[in-house]
């Protein structure tokens, strides 16, 4: 999985570009965050003609990876309380693999969050499923950092949150291995097919470092506070 902190640095537009594309720095308790910006300045009717489709409402970048069998991609997104209802602004944001046989493209493994057309909720993509589009029964956690990955077997795309495999998908088309990642959201302005949305500017966070550390003087305060509380227990114990 390519490196957060190096965005831009070899990733290139995929569909269309989004509003931004970059490394916002500290979010959410995160190192180096991807913030992919979603705005109505790139709306289906704000686009050119030649991108008035909903194929392009799809707004990202890709970057080339490569790794076989036993290989992951993964990154944790950050999903506020206020998506958690559509009637807040309609959202989605998703990790993509582009796998390929070592010719051609063969696959489109997806993982990430909506609250579009239902209740807010974790999906993935098979296409060989009768709608494409899987529904996860996994609780959807709020105000707080999701993990998904997608690992590659080498005979399935296995799908995990928070590090627990959720879905496997044995129908792999001759795949060999990740060709590419794609990181993208969803812009929902002006498509006229997509009449149940509430469009909304919104950015979508995403990490793939650990958290970042709390400054020493901040961990000394919290041992002081967490020794206080011992202390005190230990005088209500004997009064």
């Amino acid at each position: 999985m390519p490196d957060f902190a190096a965005i831009p640095t070899g990733w290139t537009t995929d569909r269309y570009e989004p509003h931004s594309f970059s490394n916002v720095g500290t979010a959410f308790g995160r190192g180096n965050v991807l913030g992919i910006g979603i705005n109505s300045a790139e709306g289906y009717f704000s686009r050119p003609a030649a991108y008035q489709y909903t194929f392009y409402n799809t707004q990202g970048r890709q970057h080339a990876v490569t790794g076989g069998a036993g290989s992951i991609l993964s990154a944790d997104l950050y999903i506020p309380q206020s998506w958690s209802m559509q009637s807040n602004g309609t959202v989605r944001s998703d990790m993509w693999g582009v796998m390929t046989d070592g010719t051609s493209v063969t696959d489109y493994p997806i993982i990430g969050f909506t609250n579009f057309g239902g209740a807010a909720r974790y999906r993935l993509w098979d296409g060989d499923t009768a709608s494409g589009w899987v529904d996860l029964a996994t609780p959807v956690a709020y105000d707080a950092w999701t993990a998904f990955a997608i690992e590659f077997t080498g005979s399935s795309y296995v799908y995990s949150i928070n590090g627990n495999p959720v879905y496997s998908d044995s129908t792999i088309n001759g795949t060999s291995g990740f060709q590419a990642v794609i990181m993208q959201a969803y812009n929902f302005y002006g498509d006229p097919s997509l009449g149940a949305a509430t469009p909304v500017d919104y950015t979508a966070h995403w990490s793939n470092t650990a958290p970042v550390p709390l400054p020493p003087a901040v961990w000394l305060l919290a041992s002081s506070l967490v020794g206080l509380a011992g202390i005190a227990r230990r005088r209500a114990a004997r009064a």
